[in-house]
């Protein structure tokens, strides 16, 4: 959270902006910085202009309407207790949408607002105010039999929705409109009609298609896609020439989705739309037979009034006759299940007054001029409503856990979802703790997700047999992973195959939603199921694939990934540095599946839940060389990024899968491994008995290469402990001996810490000459991260030999190497930064910086990084006598914090500093005390 705010602080440019309250932070604003409060603000401007100004009033309203980008707290209102002030807010929105209505009708604006309000009185069938402005607005235009139509119509929504007659405002309106009388309007309507004629007219009119109402009833307890809702309306209420095309709008995803139950609401709710009838038709596209077209259009036909006998046997008749039929008409066709363009063309209206939903599991890209909606998992408030609604009180006694359990398991799919509803109001003995506990067992997950004709399996088979039998293949085996998203190369490892085959496989699950792309970082897709889709998925593994070539297409995907942690340990460090006997697969097909230009570790962090999933994986298989290799494979990403959780995993994992197969040499190079965490979480003693015991294990099995890198992490240990003149011992014998054996990243990462020990020892001369020497050589060999963290440690040995310029350009150089230092990169350059300020005599910057390295260190929870930089944060130049008396106890927490880590040189800087403080302040005595204790720990560091 630090960090977040941080960089927020960065972001505003102003660092008073966010302060702290309490045990939290404060944003502060002002009025005319809230989206909400500007627009009250605006609104009341606009009430104020209204009378007098009715263009101003009409702009103020457009620009308060225009700050509004969907519900208010939209995603967050219920999480933090504001549901009752987005309920006030979202009905202020309403009645200010119909206030600027108002003032448009004044200013004689009704027919461009004819499509505003059609679209708000379908969103809002309750409000009479909008029906009332819709049917003023149609009357204006001089459509009165439209207007009266629309009187009909909301009277039967209220009467439906709650039992009510229209008001007495909309009842004044409708007497108004019948009767004929004249309205304000700034257009001449057409010569009057008598109502009973127009009405008559209609009825006339519509009396050819009253059978062609074919929508199956919309579902009750419809929740979710709301946003696609309102997209397929918007499509499809925009009036177009009857030359234009017809609008069409396609709804692809994967069974279960909703594709169906959302094609139908919409149409409902386009009814007024296309007063002329809606058509409906499933066209069974996964299905073995699926429909024939011409069959379809003769129930079409016969439902627009075409006597069964004139109906024509050839197909290409038919549609000439249905498209005839339906030149001058406004109807509404819906095609559910569609199996291709193909199967569609006949069924497509010819002209722009007809509207066309389409439904269907594969992507149509044929359908030049649709509107495209593809449907993912609905969110976690959809889910939960969508449950509640299917299930009357059926969960009122179930608790929040017990109901995100239940959505979790049906993994957000409406199928699964409708399908629990169905049970719970079936079984009333079964509560939603035992519903959830049945679904618990993945294994058996499938078998519960049915209801009579309901089941989630069968909606996923029916994709699944539609795919040529290398698909098939591919999707199952892909199946067994337990990432939750994979690359291309992964996906050719797992059926042993070419890259671009596998690409065709991959593009043809994807078209049918049985596999979707979870992004494209770096430009590079990735994949990944659907929760069940991977349920399925692995069950057609088992019941297809012996059980020797599943664990064949496991190991060959780890194996793959090996090769990958092969390829980012190579670009990182210039070389891979320990010996590698696990089999990998295939390497050139990995790395030529890799995007070029991009930084190692950014690549590897996006395999990083793969690498924790693939150790567990190869455990499970038994397969110990597999499972420490994959462990250790991930060591620079977990200490670069600090992902101390998943690098104790997999180092737990990995040790017990090699103790139990009695892998010595596993075992040492796994203990290197944890002497890298313990050392990055700053435990120096327990890290350097780790390395140590690592150590006798290489001797003991004879693993030279082994021993020697282990050797060269042994500096690292030294040097916090204040052994300096043993760490530079060890330093140079490591360097000497991993140069001779042409190990040169293993030889020059030993050598930094010699360079280092200097720098402590107060030589920094050979300390600047030998950090120099790393980076030239470390440049030579492309090894970033260790030019990055040279040049910070040669910044701070140019400060201690006053060399400020030289210092400052270091700094420079190291702010483009950020990429290379992963998380720690922000404390290094703002550490840096700050140090040279302070040397400088710019304290006000100094100060700054010094202060975000310490907020920095903080947040990556390192105490090493905290205690260093408050040292320089407490320099008493820093402060004048008020201020260093609220600075001693920053100085004592660093005390204590350098004690805890047991690293004497920065307990010896942190004293200095404090009793400098304590000096400052008045305190002579404390100062004094402070200063010996200072001077007795570093007369110890040698």
């Amino acid at each position: 959270m630090q960090t977040y705010v941080s960089r927020l602080r960065r972001c505003l440019g102003e660092s008073e902006r966010i302060t702290r309250q309490g045990s939290g932070y404060l944003l502060r604003t002002g009025r005319d910085e809230l989206d909400a409060a500007r627009f009250e603000d605006l609104v009341g401007a606009a009430r104020a202009a209204a009378d007098g100004d009715p263009d101003r009033a009409h702009q103020l309203f457009d620009e308060a309407l225009g700050l509004w980008r969907g519900p208010a707290f939209a995603g967050f209102a219920d999480v933090l207790g504001l549901a009752p002030e987005a309920a006030r807010l979202d009905e202020l929105r309403l009645g200010v949408l119909e206030e600027r209505i108002d003032v448009g009708m004044r200013l004689g604006r009704h027919r461009e607002l004819l499509g505003e309000l059609t679209a708000l009185t379908m969103r809002h069938p309750l409000r009479e105010r909008l029906w009332g402005q819709l049917m003023l607005a149609l009357h204006r235009c001089g459509r009165r039999a439209d207007a009266l139509e629309t009187y009909l119509q909301v009277r039967s929504v209220l009467s439906e929705e709650a039992g009510l007659e229209p008001g007495r405002s909309l009842q004044d309106l409708h007497r108004t409109i019948l009767g004929n009388e004249q309205m304000p309007t700034s257009e001449s309507g057409p010569a009057p009609v008598s109502p009973e004629a127009q009405l008559l007219a209609a009825v006339r009119e519509r009396r050819t298609t009253d059978s062609a109402r074919m929508l199956p009833p919309a579902l009750a307890d419809f929740s979710g896609q709301h946003a696609e809702l309102e997209q397929i309306e918007r499509v499809l209420r925009n009036d177009r020439a009857a030359h234009a095309p017809a609008a069409v709008v396609a709804v692809s995803g994967p069974g279960g989705i909703g594709k169906t139950a959302l094609a139908v609401q919409a149409a409902h709710r386009l009814r007024s739309a296309y007063p002329d009838g809606q058509l409906f038709a499933v066209l069974d596209g996964v299905r073995s037979q699926p429909a024939d077209p011409a069959a379809i259009l003769g129930r079409f036909l016969r439902a627009l009034g075409v006597p069964a006998t004139a109906v024509p046997d050839d197909a290409d008749e038919r549609t000439s006759l249905y498209r005839g039929i339906l030149a001058e008409r406004r109807v509404l066709v819906v095609v559910d299940d569609a199996l291709d363009e193909a199967q569609l063309a006949p069924l497509m209206p010819a002209g722009g007054t007809c509207g066309v939903i389409v439904t269907g599991r594969v992507r149509l890209g044929g359908l030049g001029g649709a509107h495209r909606i593809e449907l993912r998992v609905m969110s976690e408030g959809d889910s939960l409503a969508m449950l509640r609604a299917g299930t009357a009180d059926q969960l009122d006694s179930a608790s929040r856990e017990e109901l995100s359990d239940l959505v979790r398991l049906c993994a957000r799919l409406p199928l699964a979802l409708r399908i629990v509803g169905a049970l719970l109001l079936s079984r009333p003995h079964w509560g939603p703790a035992d519903l959830v506990s049945r679904l618990a067992d993945a294994q058996r997950r499938l078998d519960m997700l049915r209801y009579r004709d309901l089941e989630v399996r069968t909606s996923f088979g029916l994709s699944y047999e539609g795919l040529r039998p290398e698909a098939r293949r591919l999707f199952r085996l892909l199946g067994l992973l337990e990432a939750p998203d994979f690359p291309l190369w992964a996906a050719a490892a797992a059926v042993d195959g070419e890259l671009l085959p596998t690409q065709d496989l991959l593009d043809e699950l994807i078209d049918v939603h049985l596999l979707e792309v979870t992004g494209t970082p770096n430009g590079q897709a990735r994949y990944g199921f659907h929760d069940l889709i991977r349920v399925y998925a692995r069950e057609c593994a088992e019941a297809e694939e012996e059980a020797t070539a599943r664990d064949e297409s496991v190991v060959r995907v780890l194996g793959a990934l090996l090769a990958f942690t092969d390829f980012t340990d190579r670009e990182h460090m210039g070389q891979n540095m320990f010996r590698r006997e696990a089999p990998r697969w295939r390497p050139e097909r990995v790395e030529a599946a890799l995007p070029r230009a991009v930084v190692p570790m950014r690549l590897l962090d996006l395999e990083r839940v793969s690498l924790v999933t693939g150790v567990r994986q190869a455990a499970a298989l038994g397969r110990d060389e597999l499972c420490w290799e994959l462990a250790v494979g991930g060591h620079a990403l977990f200490e670069v990024e600090r992902y101390f959780d998943e690098w104790q995993e997999c180092y737990d994992t990995a040790m017990r899968q090699a103790d139990i197969a009695g892998n010595v040499r596993g075992r040492a190079r796994l203990l290197v491994s944890m002497a890298g965490l313990l050392y990055t979480r700053r435990w120096y003693g327990p890290a350097e008995k780790s390395n140590s015991e690592a150590m006798i294990l290489f001797e003991q099995i004879g693993d030279h290469q082994g021993y020697l890198e282990a050797l060269s992490n042994a500096p690292f240990f030294l040097v916090p402990n204040g052994r300096l003149a043993e760490a530079i011992a060890t330093g140079r014998e490591a360097y000497e001996r991993l140069t001779a054996g042409g190990q040169a990243a293993a030889a020059l990462h030993a050598y930094s810490q010699v360079g280092l020990a200097h720098l402590q020892a107060g030589r920094p001369q050979p300390a600047a000459e030998v950090l120099a020497e790393i980076i030239d050589e470390a440049r030579k060999h492309r090894i970033l991260t260790l030019v990055a963290r040279d040049t910070y440690w040669l910044c701070q040995a140019q400060l201690a030999l006053g060399r400020l310029a030289e210092a400052a350009a270091a700094v420079s150089e190291l702010s483009g190497h950020m990429r290379d230092f992963g998380a720690s990169g922000p404390f290094y350059l703002a550490h840096a930064r700050g140090c040279v300020q302070l040397a400088c005599g710019e304290y006000a910057d100094a100060r700054r910086h010094l202060t975000e390295a310490v907020e920095v260190a903080r947040a990556l929870d390192d105490p090493m990084f905290e205690t260093r930089s408050l040292i320089d944060l407490l320099d008493p130049r820093l402060y004048d006598g008020h201020e260093a008396r609220a600075a001693i106890g920053q100085g004592e927490h660093a005390v204590e914090v350098a004690r805890r880590i047991d690293y004497p040189y920065l307990l010896a800087g942190a004293l200095e500093q404090l009793a400098g403080l304590h000096a400052l302040a008045g305190d002579g005595t404390g100062a004094a005390n402070l200063a010996t204790e200072a001077a007795t720990v570093r007369a110890d560091i040698r």
